[in-house]
């Protein structure tokens, strides 16, 4: 049984394993494959280290909309400047983490700021032709209507980092192609909105991740989380599917290396 983590931290606290340790972890559990995605540009250069000595590791960078509240407009325009030279010296295999968060930021100046900061970061993707991991809290709609907004985004492959969206906004998503990231949201006790969500999205568009050490499933919670809980992850949504573990496994691992382009040659 093969796994693919789409989404993890290995380089934030409140990690109490050293990044060896989490991947080794998870190997055991069946895990061949993460995605550490950066979030700031001071993380940058660690989770482009830890990826170049981990073959099992793979990139993504990026400015996350919680970051930018705590960047000055200089800082994000220097870091937006070198991004692309970044991407492509390090491997990266996306851009990410970026995205829209409307629930930890309110204010309507900041709002704007995440808006203009994800708009570049897309942009480099679209140069770059480089798939994209999405933050969308609380503000799924708006990521979607900037989406639709530009016809050279729709063309890029998407990931919806850790869904947390309702079954009746799947169709709306599915029709731009964009694949829907489940976390160990999935599996807490009060969860609703997510778990329907899981259950309706198409084969092809399912992906399975952690948000490392964030997010981790009951009856774990509060955590820290670690990508070996990707096994129970993969549990819940199966039964969710009315499918066995093995099928959920080897689909979505399947469709996260198709939609980060990993089939091609190994990288070095």
């Amino acid at each position: 049984m093969r796994l693919f983590d789409t989404h993890v931290h290995l380089d934030a606290g409140p990690n109490v394993l050293a990044p060896g340790e989490l991947v080794e972890r998870a190997a055991a559990v069946g895990v061949t494959d993460l995605l550490l995605v950066g979030v700031e540009p001071d993380n940058w250069a660690r989770c482009a280290a830890l990826a170049h000595a981990m073959p099992s590791v793979h990139l993504g960078l990026g400015i996350h909309p919680q970051a930018v509240r705590d960047l000055d407009d200089a800082t994000i325009d220097d870091a937006l400047e070198r991004l692309p030279a970044l991407l492509r010296q390090t491997g990266a295999v996306a851009v990410g983490e970026i995205g829209l968060d409307h629930l930890w930021d309110k204010d309507p100046i900041q709002r704007q700021r995440q808006r203009d900061v994800l708009i570049r970061q897309l942009d480099i993707a679209v140069a770059l032709d480089l798939p994209v991991s999405l933050h969308a809290l609380r503000s799924l709609e708006p990521l979607l209507a900037l989406w639709r907004a530009h016809p050279a985004r729709r063309r890029l492959p998407a990931i919806l980092h850790s869904f947390s969206g309702s079954a009746e906004q799947v169709p709306m998503f599915a029709a731009e192609g964009m694949c829907f990231a489940f976390s160990g949201s999935v599996t807490w006790t009060g969860a609703r909105h997510t778990p329907n969500a899981a259950r309706v999205v198409p084969d092809e568009l399912l992906l399975l991740e952690t948000d490392a050490p964030y997010q981790p499933p009951h009856p774990l919670e509060p955590g820290p989380c670690r990508p070996d809980h990707l096994a129970q992850v993969l549990q819940r949504v199966a039964e969710l599917r009315g499918a066995s573990p093995e099928h959920i496994a080897e689909l979505t691992w399947a469709n996260a290396r198709r939609t980060l382009r990993l089939d091609g040659p190994p990288k070095p």
